[in-house]
């Protein structure tokens, strides 16, 4: 079967649409995953008794189950329970109302947090221990330590590993198609559905992803040098 032009059009413009759904999506995800990730990244670093204990424990867990296995578990956990839970509050919902929009924001936000820990905690062992000491000799507090010596290092030395994280997220939210929420993906196969043109409508994905994350690359690279131009590496400190 030849490549039919005027269907891959079609499902180009079905999928342009979704667009924004998509960004919104990923944006509120990686917005609340990150400053989360970054709260579990200091009290894993600082080795918080129990509470640290338990967040490695979890995200080791959460890290060796495959992102499609958790998003269908958490569908389906959502599906059975929320129209209970909505009677036991007295709200006035239900699953068909609210839709499955919250089920793509926890899993996203914990799909982000489960590589921005690592990328964070990683930026913060890789801070001299010297720096720490010094820190305390002069009277500053732990809160002072982070916000006038640790965070100032530590970004600079995430971020390259932190744009990549977000990058795979971004990439992920295709696999939301299968629980019925319509970002990019779904909406090239909204108008595929209809001509059974199936590889005209992953072509079209193809190449709006190829196209979002290099702009995304490019705005980030310009961010870099603008924010991070004078930043002292941790060598020169």
């Amino acid at each position: 079967m030849d490549f039919n032009y005027s269907n891959f059009i079609n499902c180009l413009i079905s999928s342009i649409g979704y667009i924004p759904t998509t960004i919104k999506i990923a944006f509120i995800s990686i917005f609340i995953g990150t400053v989360l990730s970054l709260i579990v990244a200091i009290i894993i670093f600082y080795k918080v008794p129990v509470v640290s204990q338990v967040l490695v424990a979890f995200f080791t867990v959460y890290r060796a189950i495959p992102m499609m296995v958790l998003l269908l578990i958490f569908h389906l956990i959502y599906v059975m329970y929320f129209n209970d839970f909505a009677v036991k509050f007295n709200l006035n919902v239900t699953v068909n109302d609210v839709g499955y929009n919250p089920i793509a924001y926890l899993v996203m936000t914990l799909g982000t947090m489960t590589g921005v820990n690592e990328c964070f905690r990683g930026a913060l062992s890789s801070i001299p221990k010297i720096q720490f000491e010094a820190a305390q000799s002069i009277g500053l507090t732990t809160t002072q330590t982070l916000r006038d010596v640790t965070l100032p290092q530590m970004f600079p030395v995430a971020f390259p590993s932190y744009i990549s994280n977000v990058i795979g997220v971004l990439k992920g939210i295709p696999l939301l198609s299968s629980i019925g929420v319509i970002e990019i993906m779904q909406g090239s196969l909204l108008a595929a559905n209809q001509s059974y043109c199936f590889l005209e409508a992953y072509t079209a994905i193809a190449i709006v992803y190829v196209v979002l994350i290099a702009l995304f690359t490019i705005a980030v690279e310009a961010l870099e040098k603008k924010i991070f131009v004078h930043q002292p590496s941790i060598e020169s400190l």
